[in-house]
Protein backbone atom coordinates (compact mmCIF):
# COMPACT_ATOMS: atom_id res chain seq x y z
CA UNK A 1 0.00 0.00 0.00
CA UNK A 2 2.50 2.49 0.74
CA UNK A 3 4.64 1.80 -2.41
CA UNK A 4 1.42 2.11 -4.73
CA UNK A 5 0.89 5.25 -2.65
CA UNK A 6 4.45 6.27 -3.43
CA UNK A 7 4.24 5.77 -7.21
CA UNK A 8 1.21 7.49 -7.36
CA UNK A 9 2.57 10.75 -5.78
CA UNK A 10 5.79 10.26 -8.13
CA UNK A 11 3.18 10.13 -11.17
CA UNK A 12 1.11 13.31 -9.80
CA UNK A 13 4.13 15.45 -9.37
CA UNK A 14 5.80 14.32 -13.13
CA UNK A 15 2.45 15.34 -14.40
CA UNK A 16 2.41 18.64 -12.83
CA UNK A 17 5.68 19.53 -13.78
CA UNK A 18 5.08 18.46 -17.35
CA UNK A 19 1.67 20.96 -17.43
CA UNK A 20 3.90 23.12 -15.77
CA UNK A 21 6.69 23.07 -18.59
CA UNK A 22 4.12 22.99 -21.46
CA UNK A 23 2.43 25.72 -20.32
CA UNK A 24 5.69 27.92 -20.28
CA UNK A 25 7.12 26.65 -23.58
CA UNK A 26 3.83 27.25 -25.38
CA UNK A 27 2.69 30.94 -24.74
CA UNK A 28 6.62 31.71 -24.99
CA UNK A 29 7.04 30.74 -28.41
CA UNK A 30 3.37 31.84 -29.77
CA UNK A 31 4.62 35.64 -28.20
CA UNK A 32 7.95 35.58 -29.95
CA UNK A 33 6.44 34.32 -33.56
CA UNK A 34 3.65 37.02 -33.12
CA UNK A 35 6.31 40.15 -32.04
CA UNK A 36 8.18 39.17 -35.37
CA UNK A 37 5.02 40.02 -37.48
CA UNK A 38 4.59 43.78 -36.44
CA UNK A 39 8.48 43.97 -36.89
CA UNK A 40 8.29 43.17 -40.32
CA UNK A 41 4.69 45.30 -40.81
CA UNK A 42 6.42 48.71 -39.29
CA UNK A 43 9.41 48.27 -41.93
CA UNK A 44 7.04 48.83 -44.26
CA UNK A 45 6.07 52.50 -43.17
CA UNK A 46 9.88 53.28 -43.41
CA UNK A 47 9.97 52.56 -47.12
CA UNK A 48 6.95 54.55 -47.58
CA UNK A 49 8.07 56.77 -45.99
CA UNK A 50 11.31 57.11 -47.79
CA UNK A 51 9.36 58.67 -50.95
CA UNK A 52 8.78 61.95 -49.61
CA UNK A 53 12.42 62.84 -48.47
CA UNK A 54 13.70 63.69 -52.15
CA UNK A 55 10.19 65.44 -53.52
CA UNK A 56 9.50 66.82 -56.64
CA UNK A 57 8.78 70.24 -56.10
CA UNK A 58 12.27 71.27 -54.85
CA UNK A 59 13.69 70.70 -58.32
CA UNK A 60 10.91 72.45 -59.63
CA UNK A 61 11.04 75.11 -57.50
CA UNK A 62 14.97 75.41 -58.71
CA UNK A 63 14.12 75.62 -62.57
CA UNK A 64 11.22 78.52 -61.16
CA UNK A 65 14.46 80.44 -60.00
CA UNK A 66 16.31 79.89 -63.03
CA UNK A 67 13.46 80.92 -65.38
CA UNK A 68 12.74 84.50 -62.94
CA UNK A 69 16.96 84.77 -63.35
CA UNK A 70 16.20 84.83 -66.83
CA UNK A 71 13.66 87.68 -66.56
CA UNK A 72 16.84 89.55 -65.80
CA UNK A 73 16.71 90.81 -69.46
CA UNK A 74 14.67 93.26 -68.04
CA UNK A 75 18.42 94.29 -66.71
CA UNK A 76 18.43 95.24 -70.44
CA UNK A 77 15.99 98.15 -69.84
CA UNK A 78 18.98 99.33 -67.32
CA UNK A 79 20.82 99.84 -70.71
CA UNK A 80 18.14 101.52 -72.21
CA UNK A 81 18.04 103.57 -68.89
CA UNK A 82 21.71 104.17 -69.27
CA UNK A 83 21.20 104.94 -72.39
CA UNK A 84 18.31 107.93 -71.49
CA UNK A 85 20.95 109.27 -69.16
CA UNK A 86 23.91 109.40 -71.26
CA UNK A 87 21.69 111.70 -73.39
CA UNK A 88 20.37 113.60 -70.14
CA UNK A 89 19.16 116.81 -71.91
CA UNK A 90 16.53 114.56 -73.49
CA UNK A 91 14.60 112.86 -70.76
CA UNK A 92 11.57 113.31 -70.22
CA UNK A 93 11.14 114.85 -73.55
CA UNK A 94 10.02 113.79 -76.73
CA UNK A 95 11.04 109.88 -77.76
CA UNK A 96 14.34 109.61 -79.53
CA UNK A 97 15.43 113.16 -78.73
CA UNK A 98 19.11 114.37 -77.40
CA UNK A 99 21.24 116.93 -76.65
CA UNK A 100 21.51 119.35 -79.49
CA UNK A 101 24.93 119.76 -80.86
CA UNK A 102 26.98 122.73 -82.44
CA UNK A 103 26.28 120.30 -85.59
CA UNK A 104 22.38 120.78 -85.31
CA UNK A 105 21.71 124.16 -84.72
CA UNK A 106 22.96 127.76 -86.35
CA UNK A 107 23.46 129.90 -83.86
CA UNK A 108 23.16 133.55 -83.26
CA UNK A 109 23.71 136.45 -81.69
CA UNK A 110 21.87 140.11 -81.25
CA UNK A 111 23.01 142.79 -79.62
CA UNK A 112 20.81 144.87 -77.20
CA UNK A 113 18.08 147.09 -79.31
CA UNK A 114 18.67 149.47 -75.29
CA UNK A 115 20.96 150.52 -73.26
CA UNK A 116 21.14 149.67 -69.98
CA UNK A 117 19.57 151.62 -67.22
CA UNK A 118 19.20 151.80 -64.08
CA UNK A 119 15.90 149.78 -63.69
CA UNK A 120 17.28 147.38 -66.85
CA UNK A 121 20.21 145.69 -68.37
CA UNK A 122 21.18 145.97 -71.74
CA UNK A 123 20.28 142.33 -73.11
CA UNK A 124 21.07 140.65 -75.93
CA UNK A 125 19.83 137.21 -77.49
CA UNK A 126 21.71 134.55 -78.25
CA UNK A 127 19.35 132.11 -80.53
CA UNK A 128 19.69 128.56 -81.92
CA UNK A 129 17.45 127.50 -84.60
CA UNK A 130 17.59 123.80 -85.14
CA UNK A 131 18.74 122.97 -88.65
CA UNK A 132 19.25 119.30 -88.46
CA UNK A 133 16.29 116.67 -89.83
CA UNK A 134 15.44 114.77 -86.24
CA UNK A 135 14.27 116.69 -83.25
CA UNK A 136 17.13 117.45 -80.35
CA UNK A 137 16.88 118.96 -76.75
CA UNK A 138 18.68 122.25 -75.35
CA UNK A 139 18.93 121.92 -71.57
CA UNK A 140 19.86 124.75 -69.14
CA UNK A 141 23.10 127.18 -69.65
CA UNK A 142 25.33 127.88 -72.44
CA UNK A 143 28.32 128.73 -71.54
CA UNK A 144 29.47 131.85 -72.82
CA UNK A 145 32.48 134.41 -72.85
CA UNK A 146 33.72 137.72 -74.66
CA UNK A 147 36.86 138.70 -75.66
CA UNK A 148 37.81 141.76 -75.77
CA UNK A 149 38.77 142.85 -79.25
CA UNK A 150 41.99 144.99 -78.39
CA UNK A 151 42.90 142.77 -76.02
CA UNK A 152 43.10 145.44 -73.50
CA UNK A 153 41.84 143.01 -70.68
CA UNK A 154 41.00 139.68 -70.41
CA UNK A 155 37.79 137.89 -71.82
CA UNK A 156 34.50 137.53 -69.31
CA UNK A 157 33.17 134.59 -68.39
CA UNK A 158 29.59 134.48 -68.12
CA UNK A 159 27.54 134.46 -64.64
CA UNK A 160 24.81 131.74 -64.58
CA UNK A 161 21.28 134.38 -63.83
CA UNK A 162 19.43 132.94 -60.98
CA UNK A 163 15.45 133.48 -60.92
CA UNK A 164 14.16 132.30 -64.75
CA UNK A 165 12.74 129.38 -65.51
CA UNK A 166 14.93 126.30 -65.90
CA UNK A 167 13.25 123.70 -68.38
CA UNK A 168 14.17 121.75 -71.33
CA UNK A 169 13.20 123.05 -74.86
CA UNK A 170 12.84 120.31 -77.35
CA UNK A 171 13.27 121.66 -80.88
CA UNK A 172 11.68 119.80 -83.70
CA UNK A 173 13.61 120.60 -87.28
CA UNK A 174 13.62 124.41 -87.69
CA UNK A 175 12.45 125.38 -84.35
CA UNK A 176 14.58 127.91 -81.98
CA UNK A 177 15.09 128.13 -78.36
CA UNK A 178 16.55 131.77 -76.97
CA UNK A 179 19.52 132.44 -74.01
CA UNK A 180 19.15 135.88 -72.67
CA UNK A 181 22.91 138.12 -72.12
CA UNK A 182 22.04 140.17 -69.28
CA UNK A 183 25.35 143.25 -69.03
CA UNK A 184 25.06 146.81 -67.90
CA UNK A 185 27.15 148.77 -70.52
CA UNK A 186 27.42 151.87 -68.70
CA UNK A 187 30.67 152.74 -67.34
CA UNK A 188 29.74 155.05 -63.66
CA UNK A 189 33.60 155.79 -63.75
CA UNK A 190 33.64 157.85 -67.20
CA UNK A 191 32.75 161.11 -68.55
CA UNK A 192 29.05 161.81 -70.45
CA UNK A 193 31.18 161.60 -73.51
CA UNK A 194 32.97 158.52 -72.42
CA UNK A 195 29.86 156.81 -70.68
CA UNK A 196 29.25 153.65 -73.01
CA UNK A 197 33.40 152.57 -72.74
CA UNK A 198 33.91 149.34 -70.98
CA UNK A 199 36.45 147.31 -70.33
CA UNK A 200 35.61 144.77 -72.40
CA UNK A 201 34.17 145.45 -76.11
CA UNK A 202 33.88 142.59 -78.10
CA UNK A 203 32.17 141.87 -81.60
CA UNK A 204 32.53 138.19 -81.00
CA UNK A 205 31.02 135.47 -78.17
CA UNK A 206 32.46 131.72 -77.46
CA UNK A 207 29.11 129.74 -76.74
CA UNK A 208 29.06 126.02 -75.46
CA UNK A 209 25.84 124.34 -75.47
CA UNK A 210 24.82 122.63 -72.81
CA UNK A 211 25.62 118.94 -72.07
CA UNK A 212 28.19 119.41 -74.91
CA UNK A 213 32.20 120.56 -75.05
CA UNK A 214 32.48 122.08 -78.19
CA UNK A 215 33.15 126.13 -78.61
CA UNK A 216 31.83 128.06 -81.50
CA UNK A 217 32.02 131.52 -81.89
CA UNK A 218 29.61 133.40 -83.24
CA UNK A 219 29.40 137.41 -84.14
CA UNK A 220 27.25 139.83 -83.00
CA UNK A 221 25.07 141.36 -85.40
CA UNK A 222 22.86 144.56 -84.62
CA UNK A 223 22.12 146.36 -81.31
CA UNK A 224 22.76 149.63 -80.37
CA UNK A 225 26.40 149.26 -79.96
CA UNK A 226 26.77 148.43 -83.92
CA UNK A 227 27.72 144.87 -83.53
CA UNK A 228 29.66 144.55 -80.36
CA UNK A 229 28.97 143.99 -77.04
CA UNK A 230 30.07 146.85 -74.13
CA UNK A 231 30.61 144.96 -71.25
CA UNK A 232 30.88 146.51 -67.96
CA UNK A 233 31.13 144.81 -64.76
CA UNK A 234 29.40 141.29 -64.86
CA UNK A 235 27.97 139.51 -68.19
CA UNK A 236 24.77 136.95 -66.64
CA UNK A 237 23.28 134.32 -68.92
CA UNK A 238 19.83 132.67 -69.19
CA UNK A 239 19.10 128.97 -69.72
CA UNK A 240 17.69 128.20 -72.90
CA UNK A 241 13.53 128.59 -73.66
CA UNK A 242 11.18 128.40 -75.62
CA UNK A 243 12.53 130.98 -78.49
CA UNK A 244 10.34 134.66 -79.47
CA UNK A 245 10.43 135.41 -83.15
Amino acid sequence: MRTAARLIATAAVALTAGLALTACDGPGAGSEAAGSAPSAAGSAPSVAGSAPSAPAPVASGKTAGASSGAGATPGAGSSTTAGGAGGSGGSGTAAGSKSCTAADVKLSVTGPTAHASEQQPATAIIRAVNTSGRSCTLSGFPGVQLADDQGKSSPIDAVRHDGGPNTPVTLAPGAQATADLLYSDVNGQATASGRYVCAVTGSKVSIILPNTTQQVQVAVTGGVDNGTLSVCGDLNVDPFASGRG
